[in-house]
């Protein structure tokens, strides 16, 4: 399976943390954490607190064929 590089939105609507992106994606944080540490999402580091654009979220998860 090809990694996919994470790409960043240029005016993301708003930041979440790493628990609200796992309950939207619908899988743990530590699943998100791998994703952010691997690559395929990108994440921002806010006052000490991991941020992620909601809009990259929806932009990792793709279907499968």
């Amino acid at each position: 399976m090809a990694r996919r590089s994470a790409k960043r939105t240029a005016n993301p609507s708003r930041y979440v943390s790493i628990r609200f992106a796992a309950e939207r994606a619908d899988v743990s944080t530590d699943t998100i954490r791998r994703m952010i540490a691997d690559g395929t999402l990108a994440a921002y580091r806010f006052r000490g607190q991991i941020r992620i654009a909601i809009e990259d979220i929806d932009a990792a998860m793709w279907p499968i064929n």
